[in-house]
């Protein structure tokens, strides 16, 4: 995983709340996808960006205020790490790892 000068976290109700907190995020902002966690079946959400701290801060803001009656009810939290340590990059690498590992034999025993 490449080194980011901040990695943003932000969680979310519901998978289609978060493919449009993250779209925002992406297109008001120059941060990159790093990798999301579904929990409860898609009810809560975690989408993890890495980028520059000005511009991460940026993404999360819109985050925030991309649609305030959508963010005040759903967004559960957001959280600018700047520097992160590199076994905060690590986990965040094993758990994109892990979850490629399963899609892959998902899509094997299909």
């Amino acid at each position: 995983m490449a080194d980011y000068e901040a990695v943003g976290l932000v969680e979310v109700k519901y998978f289609t709340i978060a493919s449009q907190l993250l779209d925002a995020m992406c297109k008001g902002s120059n941060v990159d996808f790093l990798s999301s966690e579904n929990y409860l079946g898609g009810r809560l959400v975690t989408l993890v960006i890495g980028g520059s701290i000005s511009e991460v801060q940026g993404a999360l803001e819109i985050a925030k205020h991309v649609n305030p009656e959508i963010t005040a009810d759903y967004l559960k939290g957001a959280v600018l790490i700047s520097n992160p340590a590199p076994e905060i990059m690590n986990y965040l690498a094993a758990g994109k790892e892990d979850s490629q590992q399963i899609s892959e034999e998902e899509n094997q025993n299909e």
